[in-house]
């Protein structure tokens, strides 16, 4: 079985941003397993542990989709932390700009993915990028400030053109992200 989930992919400039981000945040030496910049996307759609011969099916519904998506523009803006700062368990940085194009290419996934038997999520789609997870309570009130500190953080604005389907295997050291499938999205804009 492979574990696997459908994402976008952040380019060099905002995992550098967010690599800043994170390292403002460390000064307040709270537990947090901070989320690697590298590692750091846009889940659209987590599906578990899928039997290798269910991938093709999957691109084939990726593909499908990709071919009706023009490239449109996000851009990282704003902090806070689920499921709120004072309770605090999940990191986040939240994302801007084209909300109706990113919600769409999300229920087209979510109904693809659905169609061909995987469950459907139950939660609303809430666009942000998981930057830590909370492993323990001391120092978190620094954490909490500084978050608050930093409600204007903003990154640089990035184009989005492709799905990406990733393996995910959970290791000591943290997840290792291998794509599986990429497909770039057809339409001109």
């Amino acid at each position: 079985m492979l574990r696997t989930f459908i994402a976008i992919d952040l380019p060099i400039s905002i995992q550098e941003a967010l690599d800043r981000f994170e390292k403002e945040l460390q000064t307040a030496k709270a537990p947090i397993a901070w989320v690697k910049p590298e590692r750091i996307h846009l889940t659209l759609k987590f599906l578990g542990d899928v039997a290798p011969e269910r991938i093709p099916e999957i691109q084939k519904s990726l593909e499908k989709i990709a071919a009706t998506m023009s490239p449109f523009r996000l851009h990282a803006s704003g902090c806070g932390a689920f499921p709120s700062i004072k309770q605090m368990r999940v990191i986040w940085v939240g994302l801007q700009g084209d909300g109706a194009a990113l919600n769409r290419l999300q229920h087209e996934v979510e109904e693809a993915m659905v169609q061909l038997g995987f469950k459907r999520e139950d939660r609303p789609f809430k666009p942000h990028l998981t930057v830590g997870r909370v492993k323990g309570r001391q120092h978190l009130r620094s954490l909490q400030d500084l978050l608050v500190a930093r409600q204007e953080f903003d990154a640089e604005a990035f184009d989005v053109t492709e799905l990406v389907l990733y393996k995910s295997e959970l290791r000591p050291e943290g997840a290792r992200y291998t794509p599986l499938f990429r497909k770039t999205f057809n339409r001109k804009p």
